[in-house]
């Protein structure tokens, strides 16, 4: 009868033992999957200029261009990120449709114009390219496109 509680207070040490050394492995490990990957990413425009070889006019105008374009964009993302929380937080079930159907008039309305804006921005960066810049510059616009379809399937 000796031996069954020594065994239970060594079986409950070695539980003790193992769960905090797997708290501890958690908490560790959570750390390290929260830190950025060891390698910088360029941004896009860092990016653009390292492949298709932009001047320092080039780049200038370029970073002009895209200044206002996310200045202008931005502004209609917020509308839409509003519109979007007014939606979901005060719909009720009387209400749903009718706001539903308001909301995403409204949120159509400002992606096109987005888009129309991103193709003109696009247009105008193209046009301070050279011709040899432009092939790579349309290679690289969807290469970039083609990432955010890849982000975006995995839910990022």
């Amino acid at each position: 009868m000796s031996t069954t509680p020594r065994f239970l207070t060594t079986a409950v040490i070695l539980l003790l033992l193992i769960n905090t050394g797997l708290v501890v492995y958690l908490v560790v490990d959570r750390n390290k999957s929260h830190r950025p990957y060891n390698r910088e990413r360029l941004d896009t425009s860092a990016l653009l200029a390292k492949e298709i070889n932009l001047s320092a006019a080039q780049e200038e105008q370029h970073r002009e261009l895209r200044e206002a374009h996310f200045k202008n964009v931005g502004i209609l993302y917020d509308s839409i990120r509003v519109v979007k929380m007014k939606l979901f937080t005060t719909a009720t079930p009387g209400t749903t449709d009718s706001l539903l159907e308001l909301s995403n008039q409204k949120i159509n309305n400002w992606q096109s114009t987005i888009n129309a804006m991103t193709v003109s921005y696009l247009q105008k960066v193209r046009n301070i390219l050279t011709e040899q810049q432009q092939k790579g510059y349309d290679q690289f616009v969807i290469k970039m496109m083609q990432r955010g379809r890849r982000d975006s399937s995995r839910g990022r």
